[in-house]
């Protein structure tokens, strides 16, 4: 039944529809004769539960002591009080409960995380309270204290200690659900819904279980960032289609599948000298005696999220352990990081080493907030296998860059703690296993590689951090900029003992612009078996495609040098527009070829494929010669690092195609264009031999991640915390699957591993051979008199014709396909040449087997139009490299000859493209897969 003293929920509904209008709370105040903090109540309300209804209390109101109801009636023959006292206190109350958003600038805590309680009892506030009636007495902030203790006993107040509200906010930062989940959901949602039976079948007859239903949903909502309106919209569906079976919100979907107990743990810094203060930060800071309040870091953000490695570790270990040590090797060829001299070097049996990235991204491009993760991968993993199961260390989030010391202080402890006493987890068969775990290599640009190095950076004198080269101050357009020509002298290498004894000297003698570039000590010289110098990679990513091609790509068309023999005119820029939309790319290449106009806003991919395959052909007739001759110098040197194998006589090849590429730029271009960037493509070679090739460790692995963590927040309040939350969700949804999915049907296994890219449970259904995936139903057909004779057969027993295949992460399709679906996957090289894929088939013989992989009754079978060398092919002759740099490009005839090969004879997956009807074929370069 209503409360006698409520406003009319007509009134109530006009003030919201004022607000929607547009008006402030005075205005409306004053249009309906309502008290200003009431509309502001009201408005509250409706925001967060979409109704201005009355609503039912949270639970049985709690019974008064003796001295509670003396208060209350003396409260109830109280005469009117002074409405600016009311306020005043109701100010007062507002701001000890609510920080202030001055002192909270991450964003990371706010009023919206008061529990359902307390935003019921503010609610049932403005339906009890009427503005028009004023009471009077000694206290004019009594009135709000019979209110507030309606929630809880005046007694318990003056017991509570501020541990409970540092315990509350805590609980508020790494809940498992975010604010704006909350608002979402009506207030009784978390009371009502009931609890649901995961063993139940979703009816009768049904092979799913309500179990298995919910982690498949679970898996879809993570896998395409649903918003929060279309995951309510698809929970309300199925819920009409199974009723009984699907929560009533994402919160309680996943209170039902996770482990609310998986919370990432919370580390403070000082507020003053930003002193690391771990998980209990005490009551003083250790180094500059400031006192320190738990609550006090909580409101005003002075703290970082961390996720212990171990227990990732051992979830994707227990996983995964099966393919660790599966790398793919060519005799002494260099490729992978286990082919690296440093790795065998430093390797020791039975342990596992990592590679950590440290970066910054912007939360949105016109914020100033930005996150700072601590990603790593296992090195002992396969490519693909690394670039599917990323760990997440450390997050930071905030306007400001962390303090170095401080940020790496949580990942330094565990790694010394997993480099000595190892890590325990067990196999599939349920043995345990003992693995020592130890980070090796750091992947990160030029600026953060200088902070972590505590070197100075690279527009300082000696500001390359791979070796000792001092850079040149020279004039660009108005200002001055350091520049890192060839010199006649080798430079130095930079060895970490030498690191270490200079640093000590600048730390001895107070050195205010260091040593060789060398500032200071750095905290990662105290990480277990990390070499400070050969640990750190020049990242092909920043150096290569964000760097050097970009820059050139923009000299070429900037009119500030419309009178160079290198500049590009409009109409070449048109040209090579129309040349660049008739690519059609393959699947490797994430996106289709945009228009140079666009190139401000091309990703490192798209720069990346430009250069490598795009550029060979497209600028052959349109770049000068002789500029022509010296960009192909970066392309072969590249087509060579990105391979999947790569001997040392070839590095060596690379090395001398990098080194005078850098050298003449000063005599084509200038020398204010020899950048840092130029200058790391010559350590790109050395690093290769030491740590396996670029693609092997670059940023692109973490890349695909580091998107994934902008998107897993729903507003800036407390985006740390539901980063970590949805990551967390993420592997927690991985580790149950295997126990949920284990007595489901093979259709549901497969969709769960697709979503998931996780094979552990079950191998797809058209598994044919080792490595070979079909895609498609297939169709049977009887073959041709040509594929007939191509397969040396006589007999016409039919085939399963196939769109495509899956062979080593590789994908092949059919040239018919390809032209359906935009994108070329069907040109490939066999160990006879090129060729294009005219049809997939699978031919099958009579036998018991039942589809087993190991039996070869099943064949796949590919046939394919060869593809014929030209009598002219592209030739780029340089006299100090005394070899054509032009080779990795061929030009090919199509021919009608048709032959039958298999997955075996399928050396590589090639790109093709068209220039003015004649065909150019390259191998495609390593790419990241996810």
């Amino acid at each position: 039944m209503p409360r006698g003293n409520e406003i009319p929920e007509g009134i109530r509904a006009a003030i919201v529809d004022l607000h929607n209008a547009g008006k402030g709370y005075k205005l409306i105040s004053k249009t309906l004769d309502v008290h200003q903090s009431t509309v502001r109540r009201i408005i509250v309300k409706w925001k967060r539960f979409r109704t201005v209804a009355s609503l039912p209390r949270s639970g049985r109101p709690c019974k008064h002591s003796p001295k509670r109801r003396r208060e209350v009636q003396e409260d109830d023959h109280a005469g009117p009080a002074d409405d600016r006292g009311r306020d005043q206190d109701d100010e007062e109350r507002r701001h000890n409960i609510i920080p202030d958003a001055a002192e909270n600038p991450a964003g990371c805590y706010s009023s919206d995380t008061k529990t359902l309680d307390e935003d019921l009892i503010m609610c049932e506030v403005d339906h009890e309270a009427p503005e028009s009636t004023q009471l009077t007495g000694e206290d004019p902030n009594q009135k709000m204290r019979v209110y507030s203790n309606k929630a809880e006993d005046v007694e318990d107040k003056e017991h509570s200690s501020d541990t409970d509200d540092e315990d509350s906010v805590r609980r508020n930062l790494t809940s498992a659900s975010c604010d704006e989940e909350t608002t979402a959901e009506t207030p009784l949602e978390q009371v009502c819904d009931p609890k649901l039976d995961g063993e139940r079948l979703i009816f009768p007859g049904s092979s799913v279980t309500v179990g298995s239903l919910l982690l498949l949903l679970l898996t879809f909502i993570l896998k395409h960032d649903l918003s929060k309106a279309a995951t309510k919209d698809l929970l309300d569906l199925l819920s009409l289609v199974v009723p009984g079976c699907i929560p009533s919100s994402l919160q309680l979907l996943k209170k039902h599948l996770t482990d609310c107990d998986n919370k990432p743990e919370i580390h403070f810094y000082c507020s003053k000298c930003a002193n690391y203060l771990g998980v209990e930060p005490g009551a003083e800071c250790g180094v500059c005696q400031q006192g320190l309040s738990q609550k006090s870091l909580l409101e005003k953000a002075y703290y970082f999220l961390v996720m212990p490695l171990e227990s990732q570790l051992r979830n994707i270990l227990a996983r995964v352990h099966s393919k660790l040590g599966e790398h793919l090797t060519k005799d002494a060829s260099i490729s992978d990081v286990n082919t690296g001299g440093e790795y065998k070097h430093k390797r020791q049996e039975g342990s596992v080493t990592l590679t950590f990235k440290c970066d910054s991204s912007p939360l949105l491009s016109s914020s100033k907030l930005s996150v700072w993760p601590i990603l790593c991968t296992i090195n002992e993993l396969p490519f693909v296998e690394r670039c599917q199961n990323v760990l997440l260390h450390t997050l930071w989030f905030g306007r400001e860059k962390p303090p170095v010391q401080c940020f790496f202080t949580p990942f330094i402890n565990e790694l010394h703690k997993l480099s000595h006493e190892g890590l325990i987890w067990r196999d599939g068969t349920g043995l345990e296993v003992s693995t020592r775990v130890t980070a090796e290599i750091c992947v990160c640009d030029s600026t953060i590689r200088s902070m972590l190095q505590n070197f100075q950076p690279f527009e300082a004198e000696f500001g390359c951090g791979f070796c000792y080269h001092k850079g040149e101050l020279v004039q660009k357009g108005r200002a001055f900029s350091r520049v890192y020509p060839i010199q006649a002298d080798v430079c130095d290498l930079r060895h970490m003992a030498e690191t270490e004894q200079l640093a000590e000297l600048v730390i001895e003698n107070d050195y205010p612009q260091g040593q060789m570039g060398v500032k200071g000590q750095s905290p990662l010289l105290l990480l277990p078996s990390f070499d400070i110098i050969k640990g750190f990679i020049p990242d092909y990513m920043h150096c290569f495609c964000l760097g050097v091609v970009p820059e050139f790509v923009n000299l070429w068309f900037d009119p500030l040098y419309a009178r160079k023999r290198f500049h590009l005119t409009l109409q070449h820029s048109i040209d090579l527009d129309e040349a660049l939309c008739a690519v059609r790319p393959p699947d490797e290449i994430g996106r289709s070829p945009r228009s140079l106009s666009e190139r401000t806003r091309w990703e490192a991919s798209e720069w990346r494929a430009f250069a490598l395959l795009y550029s060979p052909v497209v600028l052959k007739n349109v770049l000068p010669a002789l500029f022509y001759k010296h960009w192909m110098l970066l392309i072969c040197a590249f087509h060579v690092l990105l391979s999947q194998f790569a001997t040392q006589e070839e590095l060596s090849c690379a090395q001398l195609c990098l080194v005078q590429f850098v050298a003449q730029v000063p005599s084509l271009y200038g020398l204010e264009h020899c950048s840092f960037n130029c200058h790391l493509l010559t350590h790109l070679p050395e690093s290769a031999r030491d740590r396996g090739l670029p693609w092997a460790n670059s940023s692109f692995v973490f890349q695909h991640v580091n998107s994934r963590l902008l998107q897993m927040y729903s507003s800036s309040k407390s985006a740390a915390s539901q980063m970590c939350q949805n990551f967390c969700l993420y592997q927690e949804v991985l580790k149950k699957g295997k126990d949920v999915l284990q007595d489901a049907g093979a259709e549901i296994k497969d969709f769960f591993c697709s979503m998931t890219s996780c094979e552990t449970l079950n191998k797809p259904l058209e598994y044919v051979g080792e490595h070979v995936i079909t895609l498609g139903c297939g169709s049977l057909r009887s073959p041709t008199m040509r594929e007939m004779a191509a397969m040396q057969k006589k007999d016409r027993s039919q085939v399963r014709e196939f769109k495509g295949f899956l062979y080593k992460n590789m994908l092949v399709t059919s040239s018919e396909h390809s032209i359906t679906c935009k994108r070329n996957n069907s040109v490939i090289e066999t160990s006879s040449g090129f060729a294009v894929v005219e049809s997939v088939v699978v031919v099958e013989t009579l036998c018991s087997c039942e589809r087993e992989s190991s039996c070869s009754c099943r064949e796949l079978l590919v046939f394919c139009k060869k593809l014929l060398r030209a009598n002219a092919q592209p030739s780029v002759q340089h006299p100090q490299i005394n070899r054509n740099i032009a080779e990795f490009l061929v030009r090919v005839k199509s021919s009608d000859e048709l032959c039958a090969v298999t997955c075996g004879d399928i050396v590589a997956k090639c790109f093709l493209i068209e220039q003015k009807a004649q065909f150019y074929v390259m191998r495609l370069p390593v790419c990241e897969t996810h």
